[in-house]
């Protein structure tokens, strides 16, 4: 699915990562503002979506992104 989509299998595991950073980055503001909430939520979903487009991930990049 990621070839595509134009993208290699590492370039997708970058793009997990740095979606997680961005996860992160709400965690702590989540709740308090419903319009971070809702940003919040797409970077959940968008997590999600590219994790099912990686598939089984190698045990050094999966704790990367958990």
């Amino acid at each position: 699915m990621a070839q595509a989509l134009g993208f290699s299998d590492d370039e997708l595991k970058l793009l997990l990562v740095a979606v997680r950073h961005m996860r992160r980055t709400f965690a702590e503001a989540r709740g308090r503002d419903p319009a971070i909430e809702a940003y919040a939520v797409l970077y959940d979903n968008l997590f999600e979506k590219l994790r099912e487009m990686t598939g089984p991930l190698p045990a050094t990049v999966e704790g990367l992104i958990e």
